[in-house]
């Protein structure tokens, strides 16, 4: 652990919407009001991270017009705080609903991999402003990109517990030997702040979060851990994997009290990477990916899925 990483290098795998939820959060308990300007240091400072997310986040903040961008000037407040409904974000699932119902319509096979914003309009019986809130979400995470000229695509996604279990075993292989490359360090205020994100699942987040908050934690997690690695085609690999993976999580509703444990082992793994036993740490998380493979892949063979358009080269 002798040089620092860039916090650009070790952030930016961190998913802005997790900030953009406790970011329209704050706003609203502390009651700001339309046309006031919002600074990236603020939040940065609020909840200990650098001004690389927080940017990132504000960004989804504007496309979902909460925030405009004004040239020279920065970000402003489009309306009052307390207007927002923060399950519009991240926080709840009950206006997530058409979000979830098109992750499920996509994996069970319902939707085409082409479509137009009208034709899921009419399906889903939703407004255009509405729909593309979510369309964007889904683009900025990666299981869908925006056609040239008209409609959408489905990028490809893992669909069977066999292809899953292949995931897993990918995962075995990569993420565990990334800690023992030469030159591997995380910087302390990378740690720091998956210390922190661990922490607050802990203190509530585990029962409050929605499935998409929880599941961009953890492939945080594992991205950024890999990361210190400063190989790119590892991190890459492990970036396409949990892009491929996201709608099957979904679909897997494991008990939220098995993530404490979870949690507790992310929490202990930070530390032995921060004592520099990388050793120890590539151990230990080998033998937390095995947990978690033996615990996913129950559920999703319990689950089944009728997609088997995805297979083991689109890893």
């Amino acid at each position: 652990m002798k040089r620092k990483q860039s916090r650009s290098e070790t952030e930016s795998s961190a998913l802005p919407t997790q900030l953009a939820s406790q970011i329209v959060e704050l706003l609203r308990t502390t009651k700001r009001k339309a046309e006031e300007h919002l600074a990236e240091q603020e939040f940065a400072d609020a909840f200990r991270v650098s001004r690389t997310p927080v940017r990132e986040a504000f960004r989804l903040l504007e496309e979902m017009n909460v925030l405009e961008k004004r040239p020279n000037r920065g970000y402003f407040l489009l309306r009052d705080a307390d207007a927002f409904e923060h399950q519009h974000l991240q926080a709840g699932e009950t206006d997530d609903r058409v979000y979830f119902d098109i992750a499920a319509d996509r994996l069970s096979g319902a939707l085409p991999e082409r479509f137009t914003e009208n034709q899921l309009m009419r399906h889903y019986d939703v407004s255009r402003s509405r729909l593309v809130k979510y369309l964007l979400r889904m683009q900025h995470e990666g299981w869908l990109e925006r056609l040239p000229g008209h409609g959408w695509e489905f990028q490809p996604t893992l669909s069977s517990p066999e292809v899953y279990e292949q995931s897993f075993r990918f995962r075995l292989l990569i993420e565990p030997v990334a800690l023992l490359e030469p030159g591997y360090t995380l910087s302390t205020d990378a740690i720091a702040d998956l210390r922190n994100q661990q922490q607050a699942m802990l203190d509530g987040g585990i029962f409050s979060y929605s499935r998409s908050h929880t599941f961009q934690i953890g492939a945080a997690f594992h991205e950024t851990l890999v990361a210190g690695a400063q190989n790119p085609f590892l991190l890459e690999s492990i970036r396409r994997v949990n892009r491929l993976r996201r709608l099957m999580e979904y679909r897997l509703t494991a008990g939220r009290s098995r993530m404490i444990q979870q949690c507790k082992e992310h929490l202990a793994l930070l530390d032995l990477v921060e004592s520099g036993d990388l050793q120890a740490a590539s151990a230990f998380l080998q033998k937390h990916l095995e947990g978690a493979r033996t615990q996913k892949i129950g559920l999703a063979q319990k689950a089944g899925s009728a997609l088997t358009r995805v297979t083991s080269k689109d890893l």
